[in-house]
């Protein structure tokens, strides 16, 4: 039986920090992130610049407080991404690959998205995941 994890994340603390330090605590090898709800703060996005590969991306920021209405993806260990993708995520000195796609919206109904490149959690942010099966 698959069992659900929940980790909150308090108001002003980092997202993906907090979110690596639970999948280590946990010592998971692999992780699905199959959703989160609440609030999110000064977050920022990744996406494609241009339709060709190697893929290079630009950083889209998202100032203030919005609303979480997607987040999704992968977490696992290092050495068990996808080469190319080095390229596109250049931080070398979390042990985890962090790959989570978010969408935000903010006063007017504007919408965000992209890859989630950093950010932190407004009142709290709530993240649910899925360890894989060939986990401790």
């Amino acid at each position: 039986m698959v069992k659900l994890y929940d980790v909150i994340i308090p108001g002003g603390e980092d997202i993906r920090e907090a979110i690596t330090e639970f999948v280590l605590e946990k010592d998971w090898e692999e992780v699905s992130v199959i959703g989160a709800v609440g609030s999110v703060q000064d977050i920022s996005f990744t996406t494609p610049i241009e339709n060709r590969l190697p893929l290079r991306t630009g950083v889209t920021p998202c100032f203030g407080a919005a609303e979480i209405l997607s987040f999704s993806g992968e977490i696992m260990r290092r050495e068990k991404m996808d080469p190319e993708l080095e390229s596109v995520y250049p931080d070398k000195n979390s042990p985890l690959f962090v790959h989570i796609h978010a969408s935000c919206a903010i006063a007017g109904g504007h919408v965000y998205g992209g890859g989630l490149k950093c950010g932190t959690a407004f009142r709290s942010l709530r993240v649910f995941m899925v360890p894989m099966k060939n986990n401790n």
